[in-house]
């Protein structure tokens, strides 16, 4: 017998949208990139960095690669054995941001956030002017630190040369 009364549309709904969801699967978003670092023209780096995410957080140790391309493009992957914890690409005109373990992304045009300094490492080395509030300093052993003052958050790291 159907369902009548005033929760029978509830009732369908509810029905509907389980199978929908049951029917759907299991599926993760396709990863979002800028470019693909091969061919020609790429400089590969690799080194152990420090990651602190802001004031109150702990560093998190791990390994660091980046790759540069002559025509300014850059990607930098930190990973924590055996997960990749952030993906950063720039180009001249765009940036994008993942953080994998937590399944979420960030990208736009023109300058980046200053809130990500993983977006301005590659400036920062090539001895670009960097924005207000992010400070940029080599280290007599060959290291580097890059902090934005405001947040906290920092990398303090080297790369193979």
């Amino acid at each position: 017998m159907p369902a009548r009364g005033p929760l029978a549309p509830l009732c369908l709904h509810a029905v509907l949208l389980a199978v929908l969801l049951a029917g759907s699967g299991c599926q993760t978003a396709p990863q979002k990139i800028l470019f693909t670092a091969s061919g020609p023209g790429w400089t590969v780096q690799e080194g152990q960095v420090l990651w602190r995410p802001g004031h109150r957080f702990p560093e998190l140790a791990g390994e660091i690669v980046m790759a540069r391309h002559q025509d300014g493009c850059c990607g930098i992957q930190f990973t924590k054995t055996p997960l990749p914890l952030v993906l950063a690409q720039t180009t001249k005109t765009n940036w994008l941001i993942q953080f994998p373990p937590r399944q979420m992304s960030f990208t736009g045009l023109g300058a980046p956030p200053l809130r990500f300094v993983w977006l301005y490492l590659h400036a920062a080395l090539a001895g670009q002017p960097l924005p207000k509030h992010l400070r940029f300093q080599r280290k007599p052993e060959g290291g580097w630190r890059l902090e934005n003052e405001r947040t906290g958050e920092a990398l303090e790291g080297f790369l193979t040369p």
